[in-house]
């Protein structure tokens, strides 16, 4: 409906019309504001286990699913439904993240060994090591969890499967909102650096 059609449909006339329209222009320019967008970080913590042994490892990058693999932080909306949010969006690519924050938790946990992303050379002399982790799950679920799933590998030198485990965490949310939603799914997602910094060390310790 024109301005003019609704001036004339609400009887409106003089001051009175004036006034609707000014009113009507606000709500126009209030509509088309832009609303930015928050973004996130995942949060830096710290391990509480550490293990001494000594070795090089190598990150790859993390592999996502493709739902995963956006900018918009993904919820569960029912058993069948999920949502990209467009207003609450990771500041960075979420597979560098998830990278980065194993790298640290893993620098952090084995404080003897070289941690570095693949490509970077590996000390000579130390038991070397790859990991590689693919992320399937890391969303919000509509029963209030945070999720995160996958399957990480550990590979020896010459690129043989030495360990595979699946994983499957789920941890409720202290409140609502996003940003208790990402501070879980960093905790949870620490608990995956443990399983893997375990891991490599029971693997080291075993191999000596």
């Amino acid at each position: 409906m024109s301005f003019c059609a609704f001036i004339n449909r609400a009887g409106l006339s003089g001051s009175r019309a004036l006034l609707a329209g000014i009113t009507l222009l606000v709500i126009a320019g209030c509509a088309s504001k832009t609303v930015q967008p928050t973004i996130y970080m995942l949060p830096a913590n710290t391990p509480e286990q550490h293990y001494s042994s000594a070795l090089a490892v190598a990150i790859a990058p993390i592999r996502l699913s493709r739902l995963l693999d956006n900018q918009g932080i993904v919820m569960e909306l029912n058993d069948i439904e999920v949502y990209q949010a467009r207003q609450h969006r990771w500041a960075e690519d979420i597979g560098i993240q998830l990278q980065q924050q194993l790298q640290q938790q893993l620098t952090l946990s084995l404080p003897h060994a070289q941690i570095v992303a693949k490509g970077q050379p590996l000390q000579a002399g130390l038991p070397q090591r790859e990991v590689r982790v693919s992320v399937n799950g890391f969303q919000g679920s509509y029963n209030g969890n945070a999720i995160v799933q996958g399957q990480w590998q550990m590979l020896g030198e010459n690129g043989q499967l030495l360990k595979q485990k699946n994983f499957r965490i789920e941890q409720p949310l202290p409140a609502d909102g996003y940003p208790a939603l990402v501070r879980t799914l960093g905790a949870a997602w620490d608990q995956v650096s443990q399983q893997l910094a375990a891991a490599l060390a029971e693997d080291t310790f075993g191999s000596r």
